[in-house]
């Protein structure tokens, strides 16, 4: 058996994801909704880092103070768009379109087939993206370059706060009674995504704060690739222009405004 506390950080990070992962999958089953995953696609890393901190600290290996630091800031991003999303997916009251068309295109088959195209995917990618999360505790110890780690941290602190303000922004257009057609105020005046380009700054603070804390933790740069890869061309801005496309004005919005990186002049 293994033993839990002495295990490496990325065997502990494995074990959280395999055991959130088939624990949400049982639960869509039950209340037939795919879409709860979105919320414990966050939750999931707040969990990782938790678990990884947590055992960390009670073998008494040696943890550096910007590596604690690191975690707490990961884990604050995951609770925060945990909590977004658990608010948005009560407030929707059914499973999101994207796996209602999932569940329909495979039928009767969906209840097992979702537990690979679904729950175990997004459990292998949470695993590459929060690499550098675990590696961060894998070697420990006190930052290597400390002034540039807390300034790459700072960084992501700014991605989280990005992301958590334009969701307010969006979140409170939406239950204006009369209002127009296109949110294009605010951060939304810059980027037509700025919650997922928050993300992608989010994911890149971390891993140049890590790198700079614990330089053998390099070869992770996977991790925010992955993310960024996602964010842009998979389940972000390129699945959610393909329905916004259609939106009067939208590509009079188009022109004017950047797709991902803020336009700032």
């Amino acid at each position: 058996m293994i033993d839990i506390v002495n295990a490496s950080p990325f065997v502990i990070g494995a074990l959280t994801i395999a055991v959130l992962m088939l624990g949400v999958w049982t639960t869509s089953l039950i209340i037939t909704d795919a879409s709860i995953i979105d919320m414990f696609w966050g939750g999931g890393y707040a969990l990782v880092a938790l678990a990884v901190m947590a055992a960390t600290l009670v073998s008494g290996f040696a943890v550096g103070t910007m590596t604690l630091a690191i975690g707490a800031v990961v884990i604050l991003w995951g609770a925060r768009l945990f909590t977004h999303l658990n608010i948005r997916w009560r407030k929707d009251g059914e499973e999101d379109y994207r796996y209602q068309k999932m569940r329909a295109f495979h039928g009767d088959k969906f209840w097992w087939r979702s537990f690979f195209v679904v729950f175990t995917l997004q459990g292998v990618l949470m695993f590459i993206v929060a690499l550098p999360v675990m590696a961060a505790f894998y070697f420990g110890g006190a930052a290597a370059l400390p002034g540039l780690s807390l300034l790459f941290l700072g960084v992501a602190l700014f991605g989280l706060y990005m992301e958590a303000s334009a969701d307010i922004q969006l979140t409170k257009f939406r239950a204006l009674e009369n209002k127009p057609p296109l949110l294009d105020s605010g951060w939304w005046k810059y980027t037509r995504h700025p919650n997922y380009f928050g993300d992608a700054v989010f994911w890149w603070g971390i891993y140049f704060a890590v790198v700079a804390a614990t330089p053998e933790a390099a070869w992770t740069i996977i991790g925010p690739i992955v993310m960024n890869y996602l964010l842009v061309n998979v389940s972000g801005v390129a699945m959610l222009e393909r329905s916004l496309i259609k939106k009067p004005g939208y590509e009079e919005y188009m022109q004017r405004t950047n797709r991902f990186v803020p336009k700032i002049f």
